[in-house]
């Protein structure tokens, strides 16, 4: 299914100007709600890893920190600023959704409504909200897809460059993108579509992306592989994410979008005219099971969503424009969709007022959202009972915090109340090494009483946070110590508070 080469640099963005206009849309959406409640925590570990630079950190590539510390500096500290990358990302999966309809051969109306389809998809909503790995994950598989179909209709092995770059850049990002690369050569191997492989263009990728990845595996083999640590913690999550797994790519996507998505997965395992993109379908049965036997989360392949919806626009075009069925106008379908959408969005994104969680806790199918909220007003209780300890305390205290994301809140905020760096045991905080102080008086965040006996003589509660709104989250409830009498040298107790997850 070759095809020839048309002339001019840009027409594989001609795609229907519909296209454009609902990536416009879905990023000016998440830019309005982009200031609503605050930082995520995981952003706040991002822009503190930023000023740790390194080609790897115990539980992440590089790549998403290197952006989330653009952000944070070419913006000043400003929230909507930071959130602009993700944004942008947002807009990206709709436009690549629009191009690979096109691809799949959907005319005007089906690249627009593959487009709508995913600028309306809760999960990249929420995900395009964050900055966070995730996605960015996510486009990089998406503009994959695109690749391999553009090998596919023109025959130019050389794309297979770009694919192995593509793959190189996305496991800075996040190793997740190797289950890309496993169910593309599982859909390739089924399908005749296996002519494609025996090209030198293919080792040349091959190489590539291995030379792109390097420099994180050596940071990891340097180390000690702690992110493999992470995995095997994250792995006792196993049956659960299993239990949950299949339901949620119904739920994650939208239920009036199921049966787009099915129609395109069906579209490229029966008909004739999907003949050569078949191997996507077997991609999507590889992907889906490997992930479902390993127990990974629901959310892991999310990108083979923005494929399956593209490919569901080429028969719903078909179906929805044929004259026949003049009473099930397009329109109607669209509608409903949007609808159906702007009913799940408050789960989606903060559109709510935060205290509204308090009575109606989506937070329980979108936990993201309650990690949002309060960060200030911990660091600000922190600080209370910092300026609370006598000066002679005060020059040596250390703040002690159970998670990156209390240490990352007290980095980003603790410079308006004159604190003193966070430290803490989770993750690369605990990479980064102990205080350097003397032994001395320890505000400790979130343990309890139990987890710090071992390591000081007094242990004596001072408070216990509250949001103020009562929403429930990691955070709230949270005690707060001041400590005294350190048995040992932070050095020393340094090993025994590591975790990793």
């Amino acid at each position: 299914m070759e095809e020839t080469p048309r002339h001019g640099r840009w027409f594989l963005l001609k795609v229907a100007p519909t296209v454009y206009g609902l990536a416009g849309a879905a990023f000016l959406l998440e830019m309005a709600v982009s200031t609503r409640y605050g930082y995520h925590r995981d952003e706040l570990y991002f822009i503190a890893c930023a000023k740790h630079l390194a080609f790897g950190y115990v539980d992440q590539p590089p790549l998403t920190p290197i952006l989330a510390g653009i952000g944070n500096f070419v913006f000043a500290g400003s929230l909507a600023g930071f959130r602009l990358i993700p944004a942008l990302a947002m807009a990206g999966l709709v436009i690549c959704s629009g191009l690979i309809a096109r691809e799949l051969g959907a005319g005007r109306f089906g690249q627009g409504f593959a487009a709508l389809s995913v600028a309306l998809t809760g999960e990249y909503l929420a995900g395009a909200h964050l900055v966070s790995p995730t996605i960015f994950d996510w486009l990089l598989w998406t503009v994959g897809f695109f690749l391999v179909l553009r090998l596919i209709r023109t025959g130019n092995l050389r794309l297979w460059l770009a694919v192995g770059a593509l793959a190189g850049i996305g496991l800075e990002n996040k190793w997740n993108i190797l289950f890309f690369v496993f169910g593309l050569a599982i859909g390739l191997l089924a399908t005749p579509q296996r002519r494609l492989l025996r090209s030198w263009w293919v080792l040349a990728a091959a190489v590539l992306a291995l030379a792109l990845w390097a420099p994180n595996l050596a940071w990891q083999a340097s180390h000690g592989w702690p992110q493999l640590q992470v995995f095997s913690a994250l792995n006792q999550q196993a049956a659960h994410n299993r239990a949950v797994f299949w339901p949620a790519q119904f739920i994650y996507v939208g239920l009036l979008l199921t049966p787009v998505w099915l129609a395109g997965l069906l579209w490229l395992l029966r008909n004739p005219a999907a003949r050569a993109f078949r191997l996507f379908a077997w991609m999507y049965v590889a992907v889906m099971a490997v992930f479902f036997v390993l127990g990974g989360k629901p959310y892991y392949p999310g990108a083979m969503y923005t494929l399956l919806l593209a490919a569901g626009a080429v028969p719903a075009e078909r179906y929805l424009r044929d004259p026949a069925r003049r009473l099930l106008r397009p329109m109607v379908v669209v509608v409903a969709l949007v609808i159906g959408a702007v009913a799940l969005l408050p789960i989606a994104l903060p559109v709510l007022p935060a205290r509204v969680l308090a009575t109606v806790p989506l937070q329980k199918i979108n936990y993201d959202l309650a990690e949002t909220i309060a960060w200030p007003r911990l660091v600000a209780t922190v600080a209370g009972i910092y300026r609370s300890l006598p000066a002679n305390e005060r020059r040596s205290a250390v703040i002690l915090t159970a998670n990156y994301g209390e240490a990352g809140a007290v980095d980003r905020y603790g410079s308006q109340f004159s604190l003193p760096p966070a430290y803490s045991g989770h993750n690369n905080f605990w990479l980064w090494g102990p205080p350097h102080e003397p032994r001395g008086v320890t505000i400790a965040v979130n343990f309890s009483a139990a987890q710090l006996q071992p390591f000081f003589v007094s242990v004596r509660k001072v408070t216990t946070f509250t949001n103020g709104l009562g929403v429930q989250n990691d955070e709230q409830g949270a005690p707060i110590y001041v400590c005294s009498g350190q048995r040992e040298s932070w050095a020393a107790m340094w090993p025994a508070l590591r975790h990793y997850d």
